[in-house]
């Protein structure tokens, strides 16, 4: 009976890890997209509003140029209270200029400069709205609090534990 348990104690860990190796791999990341308001400039694609936001297909996007998904929640006081929440790929892209062979070339590369987990924007005492960005680094992770995704990967791991 112990072997038994130790065996489904060691499958369900590297289950886990495997699970966790998989949803932490290097790459593109799909995340939600939508924005407070419609921006005042014309852009090329569709702009969908958050406050439409309904966890649809419409609003998922490919990432190619991102490893995290962002979550900003904005709130303003001017006079009375405005909330907005924006969703989309984190801007990790830089384009550098590297000199080879006599020529400049364009290149491309992902900066890491997130950790998974919220923050507030220091206002550095201006008091008139709050700033809270949140990043996580799953597919489709923007769409609530960090911690409601880091509930459902426990649970997930519970559950492989209970099976095995």
């Amino acid at each position: 009976m112990t072997q038994g348990f130790s065996f489904n104690f060691v499958l369900a860990v590297i289950c886990v890890i495997f699970l966790k190796s998989i949803s932490m791999t290097e790459g593109a990341i799909r995340c939600y997209k939508c924005l407070a308001v419609t921006p005042p400039y014309y852009t090329n694609e569709t702009i969908k509003l958050c406050k439409d936001f309904d966890y649809s297909e419409t609003f998922i996007v490919d990432c190619p140029y991102s490893t995290y998904c962002m979550k900003r929640f904005t709130s303003a006081k001017i006079p009375t209270v405005i909330n907005g929440t924006e969703r989309d790929c984190a801007s990790q892209k830089q384009v550098i200029q590297n000199y080879k062979n006599g020529q400049w070339h364009k290149e491309v590369e992902i900066e890491e400069p997130y950790k998974a987990g919220c923050s507030k924007v220091n206002d550095k005492g201006a008091r008139t709205s709050t700033i809270e960005n949140c990043y996580c680094n799953t597919d489709l992770c923007n769409t609530g609090s960090y911690l409601r995704s880091r509930i459902v990967g426990f649970f997930a791991a519970v559950i492989v534990f209970i099976v095995f």
